[in-house]
């Protein structure tokens, strides 16, 4: 446990993933316009503005506070005693998603820098990638987390027992795995496809609170 829970090696990753994305703003400052697109409308049309202060900065400090928020939760997990408490492979698990997700938002950080430079029109053709690779990523680990109050499904009814958790991981995983499928084939379709991915991810944490309930309902009888 001890090797897994290494709070050294969890501060120099989450630093390199915020120096990474302050290196990319540092490069791109010079060429940024003074308003820089921030929000786009359904058309991936820019309908809102923000500072050159605001490109440069939110996304790295954005990504401290995450892995700073994550890495306490992940070591309280990794310490607490009793059925919840993550072992080594469920925070090898959850550890491997947070620096996916350090890697999508350098990814999401170095795209909308160049859209805000101009080098892209919209973000669309980065966005969509990106989002789908780290919905198949999640889709690949959900059914491998073990029952636990930090990461995956954490409703009443899948925290309380393990016949609830297991399935409805299982269901998660594949919705999360169609969701990436469909972002990822999202740039090669005309932009109204865009809408089917997002529905999907709106309609998915429904389809597990009602089955979550449901199947709690069904296993406590």
């Amino acid at each position: 446990m001890a090797k897994v829970l290494d709070w050294r090696r969890d501060i120099a990753e989450g630093l390199f993933w915020v120096g990474l994305s302050l290196l990319l703003s540092w490069l791109a400052l010079p060429y940024l316009p003074e308003r820089v697109p921030v929000h786009f409308n359904w058309r991936w049309q820019p309908d809102g503005w923000g500072s050159k202060a605001m490109a440069f900065w939110f996304t790295p400090v954005t990504l401290a506070s995450l892995w700073a928020i994550l890495t306490v939760c992940f070591w309280l997990a990794g310490t607490e005693k009793g059925q919840l408490r993550l072992d080594e492979e469920g925070l090898r698990w959850v550890k491997w998603l947070r620096s996916l997700l350090g890697l999508m938002l350098v990814a999401l950080h170095g795209g909308m820098l160049a859209v805000g430079i101009g080098w892209l029109s919209s973000p669309r053709p980065f966005l969509m990638p990106v989002l789908g690779l780290f919905f198949l990523a999640v889709g690949k680990v959900l059914p491998h987390l073990p029952r636990n109050w930090v990461a995956g499904v954490r409703l009443p009814w899948t925290v309380l027992d393990e016949r609830v958790w297991m399935p409805v991981h299982r269901v998660a995983g594949w919705g999360f795995l169609l969701l990436g499928l469909g972002f990822l084939v999202a740039p090669l379709l005309p932009f109204w496809w865009d809408f089917v991915p997002f529905v999907g991810v709106l309609s998915l944490p429904l389809i597990l609170f009602g089955y979550s309930y449901w199947l709690y309902r069904r296993v406590s009888v």
